[in-house]
């Protein structure tokens, strides 16, 4: 994706439209210019030193990117409307409050919200102009997150977390940076937490310190440490946001993760049935590029997903998602369960413990098995796959087929995220343990990833080749090249949202080349 800067007339027509936008601009512009507005963002951005840029994340709420003159620090500022009498809004809410209890909705809309705070114009007789803010306001503190609520809005965020009474986020451009949202005191940061808390169905308190869960609306993840008892600073709590929009194997070539070849590689080993496991250390992007990946199982597969957490996202009409529920039903139980509904591809969000044997039972009774699984290295992960409290045996290891490493690392203010390794498991050989073959290795010192494998890979070869009746099993490279060409074509005509990504590879699946919406050439 390529930056896209915004036109003179654009602005123009933003700053005449919001007044909260020209006024934060005219502000900030005698300290630092006039920013420089975008409809889109790329990572090159990052290469800027002192950038002073405004982009927006919804109709009405945009973010400033500077770097504070005095602290030297990235500044991501929130610019959302405001109303500039709070005893107005005040006034407002209260009256809303009071005819809410003559609306017989169970819960409220944007649009209930809207006829209630027309009402309380009407009777309180205020000014019209304070509307469009007031009903931001409302919006947000009723239905949204409060405070939080515009960070859910952007998808270039990664994580929102507090430090005390500050904010900070994780930005895909520029990595850390402070956020202009504070809490007005540690005892605010509590009533957040406990009211995050009702809103998944969790208690915090004392008693109740740490807290996981998954907020319905938005599924993001959310941690939280509460109370100073267990935490010197302070409550902590840390978001994970989910993209509403799930980045697709496209963006992956884009962002530099993968390479047409290693994608292509993935392609046919999802196809044909293997085991594949997406390994790397937290925040190394597995989850991402296996949720990615999924688009290559088959379309008229049937997929059994199971999940603690809800991050998942298939594709797939025939798709069975569950999810863990303490007390009900955990991992190894859904897992044991899944066999019995005879899926073509199971999806684990992640395994950690006991429920790695029933994937490794699956994976021997034939059915292929796709999930993430904390480890840096091939050594490391085979050690925590065979130890408490996984207890694979190691014979049984070699049901896996593919083991995908996974890293993030900074270069300069950037965070780039790397398939490090991809790794074959040819077997099992007593006295030598598992033997594993590398197949695609990302060199750090140009920044790309060579593909060892080509004409030397154990599970092109000798099980995929052998499964398609090929006389030639190297002519399986072949089908590799021919779909490394698809992937690199749709890159060229900037396909790369999910849905659309999906439905050429459909069109690839049950046509071929003659089906695609666009010409392919293989070298």
């Amino acid at each position: 994706m390529v930056a896209q800067k915004m036109t003179e007339a654009e602005v123009n027509t933003l700053l005449s439209k919001y007044p909260h936008l020209r006024l934060h601009v005219a502000n900030m512009s005698k300290i630092y210019g006039r920013p420089t507005f975008y409809k889109e963002l790329d990572r090159n951005l990052s290469k800027i030193r002192d950038p002073n840029i405004i982009y927006p994340i919804s109709e009405d709420v945009f973010v400033h990117v500077y770097r504070d003159r005095d602290t030297g620090e990235l500044i991501y500022h929130l610019i959302e409307p405001k109303v500039e009498a709070p005893e107005v809004y005040e006034m407002v809410l209260e009256k809303v409050t009071e005819l809410a209890s003559e609306v017989k909705a169970h819960e409220p809309t944007p649009e209930i919200l809207r006829n209630l705070m027309e009402e309380a114009f009407k009777q309180l007789k205020l000014d019209p102009s304070y509307k469009d803010a007031v009903f931001f306001m409302l919006v947000k503190n009723i239905i949204g997150y409060e405070m939080w609520d515009s960070f859910f809005k952007d998808d270039y965020l990664e994580d929102v977390r507090n430090a005390r009474t500050h904010t900070y986020v994780v930005h895909k451009v520029w990595g850390n940076m402070r956020s202009n949202i504070e809490f007005s005191s540690l005892e605010e940061v509590d009533s957040f937490a406990f009211r995050l808390g009702l809103r998944m169905n969790k208690r915090v308190s004392v008693t109740h310190p740490i807290v996981d869960g998954i907020l319905p609306e938005t599924r993001s993840r959310v941690n939280i440490i509460y109370g100073r008892e267990v935490s010197k600073e302070g409550t902590s709590i840390s978001i994970r946001l989910v993209e509403r929009d799930p980045m697709s194997v496209i963006h992956l070539l884009e962002l530099g993760t993968a390479s047409p070849e290693l994608l292509a590689y993935l392609w046919l080993v999802i196809e044909n049935g293997m085991s594949v496991f997406f390994c790397g250390p937290t925040a190394s992007g597995k989850t991402t590029t296996m949720r990615a990946a999924s688009a290559f199982i088959k379309p008229d597969a049937k997929i059994y997903s199971v999940e603690d957490t809800p991050e998942l996202f298939v594709p797939h009409k025939n798709w069975q998602a569950t999810v863990a529920r303490e007390g009900r039903a955990d991992m190894f139980d859904l897992l044991k369960a899944s066999l019995r509904s005879r899926p073509d591809y199971i999806v684990v969000g992640e395994i950690r413990g006991k429920e790695g044997n029933i994937a490794f039972q699956a994976m021997q009774t034939g059915h292929p098995v796709m999930s993430t699984f904390h480890g840096g290295d091939i050594k490391k992960i085979i050690q925590r796959l065979s130890g408490p409290p996984i207890n694979i045996p190691l014979p049984y290891i070699t049901n896996l087929n593919v083991v995908v490493i996974q890293r993030s690392f900074r270069r300069g203010r950037q965070i780039i995220r790397r398939v490090v390794g991809v790794y074959e498991i040819e077997g099992y050989q007593e006295g030598k343990g598992i033997l594993t073959r590398l197949v695609f290795r990302w060199d750090p010192l140009y920044d790309r990833i060579e593909f060892l494998g080509r004409y030397n890979s154990y599970i092109l070869e000798s099980k995929i080749a052998l499964y398609k009746g090929y006389a030639d099993p190297r002519d399986i490279y072949k089908d590799l090249d021919e779909r490394a060409a698809v992937l690199s074509e749709m890159r060229k005509q900037e396909i790369r949202k999910y849905g659309d990504v999906f439905d050429v590879i459909k069109k690839y699946y049950y046509f071929g080349l003659e089906g695609l919406p666009f010409p392919v050439v293989v070298e």
